[in-house]
């Protein structure tokens, strides 16, 4: 073993070998343990979860100007088990997570930062996030959640906000007011990242979620960067 990490045989400075060593030794130790956590998790309560149904009568009540939920608050049992998943997701940020969606589909969301950015230590104030809550936290991340947990993969904003509400790091006295309009700049946001999770359809008022079948794999690096700028110096 000695051998095999020694600066002769790397051809690097026994400093600098030394300090891959102990990355790749940090890194080791992390994926386990969230392979483990991800492991533990228990079966998802398949039997409530929402039913697949027809997509045209779960959508026959969205209008072009009015924007309905057409999913309903989820029950105890999938809320607490969402939540179990919500924090392993949280508990290694940088790498892809696969979230139960409402009918019982896997959903996978992106890296919420890849091993060489800088990760946050310090929590930024929202009115709508409680301030106990782990650091990479953020609206954003909590919205992209949301989108990915849609049945059929697709939903209104409305829609979007009823799933929210399900996450563990939201203040419950938020309004639905409130709640709409963060949803709502959130999405947009979403929609306009280098890497867009999200799609709107104008005309039919739904937001479908992209992301869903991929693999740790198939995310960009920084894939979460804006191109909203650029989009409007055009």
């Amino acid at each position: 073993m000695n051998e095999a990490i020694s600066s002769e045989a790397w051809g690097l400075p026994s400093r600098t070998v030394l300090i891959l060593a102990n990355c790749f030794a940090d890194w080791f130790r992390i994926s386990q343990e969230s392979l483990q956590k991800i492991g533990s998790l228990p079966a998802p309560p398949l039997t409530l979860m929402h039913q697949t149904v027809n997509v045209t009568e779960r959508l026959r009540e969205v209008r072009p100007r009015k924007t309905v939920a057409t999913i309903s608050r989820c029950p105890e049992e999938i809320r607490d088990y969402f939540r179990k998943e919500e924090a392993v997701r949280y508990f290694v940020p940088e790498r892809a997570f696969s979230y139960t969606t409402l009918d019982g589909r896997k959903s996978t969301v992106a890296p919420l930062r890849r091993c060489s950015g800088k990760p946050s230590l310090k929590c930024r104030e929202h009115f709508m996030l409680r301030a106990d809550r782990p650091p990479n936290i953020t609206v954003l991340s909590l919205v992209r959640d949301a989108a990915a947990r849609l049945p059929d993969r697709m939903g209104t904003r409305a829609d979007v906000c009823v799933l929210v509400r399900d996450s563990q790091y939201i203040m419950e006295e938020i309004s639905d007011e409130q709640l709409n309009q963060v949803v709502s700049g959130a999405l947009d946001r979403l929609h306009y990242e280098h890497d867009p999770c999200v799609r709107f359809n104008a005309e039919k008022k739904l937001w479908f979620y992209l992301h869903g079948d991929r693999e740790e794999d198939d995310f960009e690096y920084d894939a979460t960067f804006s191109t909203k700028k650029q989009t409007r110096q055009r």
